[in-house]
């Protein structure tokens, strides 16, 4: 059998991922490893399956070991833990009795936070780059657009551009927790990474 067709030819799907990670054009990679630009981006989408040779040029050009282009190694960031114990709760606003809690480091592509409504609208009508998902876990929350109210309750989710202008607040007596979950463009991601870190008093997107 020759090499080329060992190589798993999933390789495309973290190929991918590890370029965005690494803040990478398909084109920057390309002359990194002294590639195509073409097979690059046709390896990432998975109709062309790469070489030994390839793998190697690719694992060089991104400083990554080879394993971890085949899903076969797990470094010490790839997976993150967020510890309850140990995460900053930021401190309560006394006259809207909301707080959140970061999920997810500073600057990745998926920004998370556990938020803990309160029981006036946060936010002036917030807007940012990227998509949102906004999951109640516990309580009952009414969501404002400019035009619109929704009423979510525990287990219902809503996903929205993050450019429509909202607010959250929570209705009833009843504690209202859910997560917010911001999928952000690699530039505005970098962008956050290169502020520095986080205020604790910063509020979520959704707030």
């Amino acid at each position: 059998m020759p090499l080329q067709e060992k190589i798993d030819p999933t390789i495309g799907p973290r190929l991918r991922h590890i370029r965005l990670e690494k803040g990478l054009t398909v084109e920057a990679l390309a002359t990194a490893a002294g590639l195509d630009k073409g097979f690059v981006s046709r390896l990432e989408r998975g109709t062309k399956r790469p070489s030994v040779e390839t793998v190697l040029r690719l694992s060089a050009a991104l400083n990554v070991s080879v394993g971890q282009l085949f899903g076969e190694q797990t470094t010490g960031d790839t997976v993150r833990i967020s510890r309850s114990a140990e995460r900053r709760r930021s401190v309560e606003d006394p006259d809207r009795a909301y707080s959140f809690e970061l999920l997810t480091p500073k600057g990745s592509l998926m920004e998370a936070f556990l938020f803990h409504v309160g029981i006036e609208p946060t936010g002036d009508g917030q807007q940012h780059d990227g998509e949102e998902m906004f999951l109640v876990v516990s309580g009952t929350v009414e969501m404002r657009t400019p035009d619109r109210s929704y009423v979510l309750e525990k287990g219902d989710c809503a996903y929205f551009p993050g450019h429509l202008a909202h607010q959250m607040r929570r209705i009833g007596p009843e504690p209202a927790t859910a997560v917010i979950a911001v999928a952000r463009d690699r530039r505005a991601a970098r962008k956050a990474t290169d502020d520095g870190p986080a205020p604790a008093t910063a509020q979520p997107a959704g707030a």
